[in-house]
């Protein structure tokens, strides 16, 4: 057996997180030479080189390197759970929960998140990062994250899922548009205006495909990676653009106001869900994450 200690595998995800040995030593309050020579003997130990190591004084993971690190995350992740399960201190969580969002239910879900472990569970960190839903289930594939945040019909097949709350498309229309005092309408009764769409991938296939199934043609004017560009234009009168998860507010960045209307006419629904790895249990507060955010 490789002679390989929980010591290194913590250096050496901690330089994979950092990306430098050097922000890798200041987090783990250790040296820099005791570091290097921590994750050398690692590398000797699995007789593979697991950190490609440049002049910017960068440190890369090789694809052993990202293997090795996902399967070290789940090593330190099951020593805490087994340490917590024999501790006086069983029933209190402590750690760091690290979160990803997509940009658009980040302001519904991140505030509700830091809120009741706040409360509930005051000793775990929150770490989130935003992103676009490819990037931020990469970073769960890759063991950075340990769960995202992101709708359903945006989720990698091959992850987990955790539904979190169900959600209808809306229609964003401006104040003064004909079927803004609707309770809902119907996709018909809108399409044939132009589309302002969020082009942060997958986002505009999805809603494409979506409007395509339901037997009609999209007629896409600008995009935008910034949701509040979007509702601006479409208050300027522009066009409509759609959204699962509205504001609490209707007033623009501009101070101009829009409506979101439920569609009816779609055949698809989508969800709010939580993605993880489903290689091994998950540790109890990424499970406390999971429930703090049900009905979110």
């Amino acid at each position: 057996m490789s002679d390989v200690t929980l010591r290194q595998m913590r250096y050496f995800v901690a330089v994979v997180d950092s990306g430098s040995v050097t922000a890798a030593a200041a987090s783990e309050h250790v040296s820099q030479a005791a570091l290097s020579m921590a994750v050398a003997q690692l590398e000797a130990s699995v007789g593979a080189d697991l950190l490609i190591r440049s002049r910017s004084r960068r440190a890369v993971p090789t694809r052993r390197g990202l293997l090795f690190a996902a399967h070290a995350r789940r090593v330190l992740e099951g020593v805490d759970e087994a340490v917590g399960a024999v501790t006086d201190s069983v029933g209190v969580l402590t750690g760091t929960v690290r979160v990803g969002c997509s940009f658009t239910l980040s302001p519904r879900v991140v505030p509700v998140l830091i809120d009741r472990f706040t409360r509930d569970h005051p000793r775990v960190e929150v770490e989130f990062e935003e992103g676009a839903p490819n990037d931020i289930q990469e970073q769960v594939r890759m063991g950075r994250l340990d769960l995202s945040v992101l709708y359903s019909q945006q989720a990698d097949p091959a992850l987990r899922r955790h539904v979190l709350a169900d959600v209808h498309l809306h229609v964003v229309l401006p104040a003064d548009h004909p079927l803004a005092g609707r309770d809902a309408v119907d996709i018909g009764e809108f399409i044939s205006m132009d589309a302002i769409l969020l082009s942060v991938p997958p986002t505009v296939e999805r809603l494409t495909e979506q409007i395509r199934a339901s037997g009609h043609e999209p007629r896409i004017r600008y995009t935008s990676r910034n949701i509040q560009t979007i509702f601006s234009l479409v208050a300027r009168g522009y066009g409509y653009s759609l959204i699962n998860s509205p504001p609490a507010t209707e007033e623009t960045f501009d101070g101009r106001r829009v409506r979101f209307l439920p569609v009816d006419g779609l055949a698809q629904t989508n969800e709010i869900v939580a993605v993880t790895t489903g290689h091994h249990r998950q540790p109890r507060r990424v499970r406390a994450a999971i429930e703090a955010l049900t009905g979110v």
